[in-house]
């Protein structure tokens, strides 16, 4: 089972669930609002992923920017 942290709102996190879904991948959805990861759940799953830190966060959202 996968945890899949997802904020309502975001169109982007309704279609990575749909995806999930569709591919009948056993998840639970966490309200990343609501219970967000600790700081070193973001640092395992950083090194897990490979990717660059910049897209572990929404940067073209407006409580970014402020």
């Amino acid at each position: 089972m996968i945890q899949v942290y997802c904020y309502s709102k975001c169109s982007t996190c309704r279609k990575a669930l749909q995806w999930v879904d569709a591919h009948g991948i056993e998840h639970q959805v966490i309200d990343i609002k609501a219970d967000h990861p600790d700081e070193a759940a973001l640092r395992r799953y950083y090194a897990l992923s490979g990717l660059p830190l910049k897209r572990f966060f929404n940067t073209s959202g407006i409580q970014y920017r402020e």
